[in-house]
């Protein structure tokens, strides 16, 4: 059974020890991002966690506020030359600088016993069927047969929508083509694969429209070798590779 880190991840929106500046007032402290859960924020200052009773979180009432408009606001002012500030807390998904407001993580994440969490059977076979399509063709040296030329298309006039949507499923197609030939060979040599990571049959490549002409929605309907039917679903736009789905 083979195994691979699993690299799309639910985002937690959680910011974790932010280095953050003292105000003039020796009292108050802005935050760069909104708090979506008070009870979620901690500060420290030098390293030294300080009680939630000898703060308060407030918002700013300025109008012009570009960055989050929370502050911290101490009971006293911190006498320390050059402290050192930091908080952690969760932030609103609309201002997360970790996912940007989409949801979703394309990172590593930990298990709470600390191992990185890692997918295998159908979850590695969505993966494998997502890294094969959004891979930019020859980008990776050392597996320069994995990839689609999807990226060709961005920046491209639309004069033609039938085509290029030919073009996306055709590209689509023969990624999935390569995909199945490498896994032929796998097994043609003997490694045993448990057959949840092995494509089956390809069901169908829906494109859907979306709000914005430019940008397509594409549905890539499969199964596996053990019988279960799996979707991928990929926002694409001719101006960038927008976000994913979560298949999770």
């Amino acid at each position: 059974m083979s195994y691979d880190l699993k690299i799309q991840n639910k985002c937690d929106h959680y910011i974790n020890w932010e280095r953050s500046e003292l105000q003039s007032d020796r009292r108050t402290i802005r935050l760069l991002h909104p708090v979506a859960a008070e009870a979620s924020l901690q500060l420290r200052i030098n390293n030294v966690l300080i009680d939630s009773s000898e703060y308060t979180l407030l918002l700013r009432q300025e109008r012009m506020v570009v960055e989050s408009n929370h502050t911290i606001y101490m009971n006293r002012k911190i006498r320390l030359n050059q402290p050192l500030i930091e908080v952690k807390y969760t932030t609103e998904v609309t201002h997360c600088p970790k996912c940007l407001g989409i949801k979703v993580l394309d990172d590593i994440v930990f298990t709470t016993g600390g191992d990185i969490r890692t997918i295998n059977r159908e979850f590695l076979l969505v993966q494998m069927v997502e890294k094969y399509i959004v891979t930019k063709i020859s980008s990776n040296p050392f597996h320069d047969w994995v990839g689609t030329d999807l990226h060709s298309l961005i920046g491209q006039k639309i004069f033609d929508q039938d085509l290029i949507r030919s073009k996306i499923v055709e590209q689509i197609n023969n990624a999935i083509e390569k995909l199945k030939s490498i896994q032929r060979q796998m097994v043609g040599s003997g490694r045993r694969i448990d057959a949840g990571e092995l494509f089956g049959e390809l069901i169908s490549i829906d494109l859907e429209n979306t709000d914005d002409p430019t940008i397509v929605l594409v549905n890539v309907t499969f199964t596996a070798q053990s019988g279960r039917t799996l979707e991928y679903s990929q926002y694409l736009e001719l101006s960038a590779i927008r976000e994913r789905v979560s298949f999770v």
